[in-house]
């Protein structure tokens, strides 16, 4: 019951970043079209519960990511969805859990650019936000060895997103480039998810995600 105000959230997030990446096309900026994938990595959190303590985390991963958005002379401006694949693990006091998981994103970033467009080499930063949606894949089992003080769940939680980063555009082409980006996704931990029972979980997990992007612009 709670996926609703966070999912009106994410659509206005949205719905404010289109409006946002619209508004300089007068100003003689570029369309840019592009997907990328990559790698995804994570921090890992911990539970205690007495003198237990539990580890939770996500092993090493995967991802695509795919963007629209314009490019300037020195700003720029995408709306870009990412979609990530990392197993959840809880491991502690010799015993462990693996379940699937999976996270999908939708955000805008604004883009700062070192060097004009007229540069075939373009250094840049970027900035945004949005919203994540942290997903556990069954099955979920009835019993978890490390149940009586966190659960792995079958479930879906919207969370805030900020994001951040920086990456180096390579002209390939007259319209084509290559982007080689260091992306960070930053979110508070998705309890409903990895659900503390006897312990308690709180923080934010850091999303490390090396990608490469492939785009087209006009």
């Amino acid at each position: 019951m709670k996926a609703m105000p966070c999912f009106k959230q994410f659509t206005l997030i949205v719905g404010v970043g289109i409006l946002i990446s619209t508004a300089p096309a007068a100003l003689g900026q570029k369309w840019e079209v592009g997907a990328g994938a990559g790698a995804s990595l994570y921090n890992a959190q911990t539970i205690t519960s007495g003198s237990t303590s539990v580890e939770a985390k996500f092993k090493p991963g995967y991802g695509f990511s795919a963007f629209v958005g314009q490019v300037g002379d020195r700003l720029g401006g995408e709306v870009r969805y990412t979609w990530l694949s990392n197993e959840m693990e809880l491991s502690g006091a010799g015993k462990n859990f693996t379940m699937g998981g999976h996270t999908q994103a939708i955000h805008y970033d604004v883009n700062f650019y070192f060097n004009s467009r007229k540069s075939k080499t373009r250094p840049y930063l970027f900035a945004g936000g949005g919203m994540k949606q942290y997903s556990g894949k069954g099955p979920a089992t009835a019993v978890q060895p490390l149940g009586n003080i966190v659960v792995l769940t079958d479930t879906s939680e919207w969370k805030p997103l900020i994001s951040g980063g920086g990456g180096v555009r390579i002209a390939v082409g007259e319209k084509a480039s290559l982007r080689a980006e260091f992306r960070m996704y930053f979110t508070q931990t998705p309890t409903n998810v990895i659900t503390p029972v006897s312990g308690s979980l709180s923080g934010w997990y850091y999303n490390f995600v090396p990608m490469v992007n492939l785009s087209y612009v006009w």
